[in-house]
């Protein structure tokens, strides 16, 4: 997601718990976003970051594996 795309998604997140909780204060809604456990902006891209690193490095060890599997074949033959 881009930058913008994420300063909507809090936009509207900020503006549901300002509107459920009858406030306008900021503060109010970073505690009530913390007590119902929201994941902010910056924590939520930053476990998407580590959920793709994660995933590359099963991808990365099973097409090595694959390719290290093929090749023991291959030379097997020679």
């Amino acid at each position: 997601m881009r930058k913008s795309q994420f300063s909507s998604l809090n936009f509207v997140i900020n503006s549901t718990f300002r509107k459920v909780f009858d406030t306008r204060l900021q503060d109010v809604v970073d505690v009530c976003l913390e007590m119902f456990n929201c994941v902010r902006r910056n924590r939520l891209l930053r476990y998407a970051r580590l959920n793709f690193r994660k995933e590359l490095i099963i991808l990365t060890t099973f097409y090595v594996r694959h390719f290290a599997v093929e090749a023991a074949k291959e030379l097997a033959t020679l």
